[in-house]
């Protein structure tokens, strides 16, 4: 046997050294950074993690998602976070954003999902069928399309009629704030975090919210009132969006993982944790002996009229845009209802 030199040795390190640097790594784990900013005991916080998870188990580990404990920024801020890079992923309620994402938000018409889980499907289907979030998005890549379940009205008086409402001051999201003006209420737009301040101080009388937020925001015992729209007297179309560069640069098995687990999927994922936090809120508000009340049909027909408005409104500024917006706005109904 011949015996190697030590030049010799070191030259087949250096080659098989070489070798090894020279074939494609394999995909390396990742983290990715997801923004938050609801109060803790908000059900979101539960959902975003069974969201993540899912992620996480669909990329076989491959993707880890690191949910903050803290807000970085408000809710109006969340998708400059996604944007600029500071957040790889982000939760952002679309209206905070106003005039960026218009056909988008034209699921924010009023008797719009039965409930979350359909409402989100059908909106995320929709969207991303028409292609509307290759436009729409700019910096960052939708993930999945959602809403809460039906927006109903919680107030300190009773409310059942056009004639009650007129005058009460609700507090709303951007989305709801043309919808209480057309029905004579005065609308005062805040944050959703804000509800609990303002109803124990008085500056609203009432608020916009679906089920869930008498115990997201703990309303229980600020209001006594539950006025039921079938349908939701308005919907708030939210997102999980990411840094778009962030997306690009990940391996073809970590977008997989985010396409798969996210997209429709992770959009009725994200519906269902809303549909339960609804159950858990409405239990709260019976609990507390609040009175549960569900608007007549007669009189659903007097508010369908005043706010029939924001319906024309969103179809008109989707015909601006080029489109056919009453056909939009149809067949964006039809697949919200599932």
């Amino acid at each position: 046997m011949k015996t190697l030199t030590t030049g010799a040795l070191l030259a087949g390190a250096a080659f098989i050294g070489g070798t090894a640097f020279s074939q494609p790594a394999s995909a390396a784990d990742v983290t990715l950074k997801f923004a938050s900013w609801l109060p803790p005991f908000h059900h979101w916080t539960k959902t975003a993690r069974r969201f993540s998870d899912s992620i996480e188990k669909a990329s076989g580990g491959e993707v880890k998602i690191a949910i903050d404990k803290a807000g970085l920024a408000k809710g109006p801020g969340q998708y400059d976070l996604a944007k600029n890079g500071v957040r790889d992923l982000v939760m952002h309620v679309a209206a905070y954003t106003p005039g960026r994402f218009v056909l988008y938000r034209m699921a924010e018409v009023p008797f719009a999902t039965p409930n979350a889980e359909t409402g989100s499907e059908g909106l995320h289907k929709w969207y991303t069928g028409h292609g509307f979030d290759k436009k729409e998005f700019t910096g960052t890549k939708l993930i999945s399309a959602f809403v809460h379940g039906p927006g109903l009205l919680h107030s300190k008086k009773e409310i059942k009629t056009l004639e009650d409402i007129k005058g009460v001051k609700i507090r709303t999201g951007g989305g709801g704030v043309k919808i209480a003006n057309s029905l004579g209420a005065v609308a005062v737009a805040m944050s959703a975090p804000k509800a609990h301040e303002s109803l124990q101080r008085g500056t609203t009388d009432a608020t916009f919210f679906p089920y869930e937020s008498v115990t997201g925001f703990k309303l229980a015992k600020l209001v006594k009132f539950h006025l039921e729209v079938p349908g939701g007297l308005y919907t708030t179309p939210f997102m999980v969006a990411m840094n778009k560069k962030k997306y690009d640069g990940l391996s073809a098995s970590a977008k997989r993982a985010l396409d798969t687990a996210g997209g429709a999927a992770g959009a009725k994922l994200i519906g269902q944790g809303w549909d339960a936090a609804d159950a858990v809120g409405k239990k709260a508000a019976i609990a507390n002996g609040n009175k549960i009340q569900q608007i007549s049909a007669s009189e659903q027909k007097r508010w369908a009229k005043a706010i029939q408005v924001i319906k024309n409104d969103w179809i008109n500024k989707a015909n601006k845009k080029g489109h056919d917006g009453k056909a939009l706005m149809e067949e964006l109904l039809s697949m919200m209802k599932g």
